[in-house]
């Protein structure tokens, strides 16, 4: 073999493993998700049933922004309401179960963590956090009760994880 052809083979055998990764070459190799920016560093990340129509929608506040790293990930209850108005109004998520708008809305502790929700006809909301209620849930899960979303890849099992 001459020098330049193994300079060249050499070359390209650093230069292959630091080409870009593109849309293509990662969305073979993950799932896709999507989600949307539902506030200024809120994303929503919806599922759907067999038939395209929405059946959960989580949201949550992102850490990584244009401005840096941002580590809180508190959602005002206001703020919560205020979504979950948007996403799923009253309209589509019928009357409280309670038999008034929220009701049954609150934080529970349990396991150093907190939960809390309102059940409605159409709809359950599930907010969850740490034991720092008054901060406001971190993921809140909206899921239509009368909707299956379609079946996901079943997650890696925790002992399966690359340590």
């Amino acid at each position: 073999m001459t020098k330049p052809a193994f300079l060249l083979l050499l070359a390209l055998a650093f230069a292959a493993p630091s080409r870009s990764q593109t849309a293509a070459d990662l969305s073979s190799k993950y799932p896709v998700v999507t989600s949307y920016e539902v506030r200024p560093g809120i994303l929503m990340t919806p599922k759907y049933t067999s038939d395209g129509q929405v059946c959960q929608m989580s949201f949550e506040r992102r850490h990584a922004t244009n401005s840096g790293l941002d580590l809180d990930s508190y959602i005002s209850v206001k703020l919560v309401r205020e979504i979950v108005d948007e996403l799923a109004p009253p309209s589509v998520r019928g009357k409280s179960s309670g038999g008034q708008e929220w009701a049954g809305w609150g934080i529970g502790l349990g396991l150093g963590n907190t939960e809390g929700g309102a059940e409605f006809e159409n709809v359950s909301v599930i907010a969850a956090g740490t034991a720092e209620p008054h901060r406001g849930p971190i993921i809140v899960l909206i899921t239509w009760k009368n909707r299956t979303c379609k079946p996901e890849p079943n997650p890696m099992p925790p002992d399966q994880h690359p340590r």
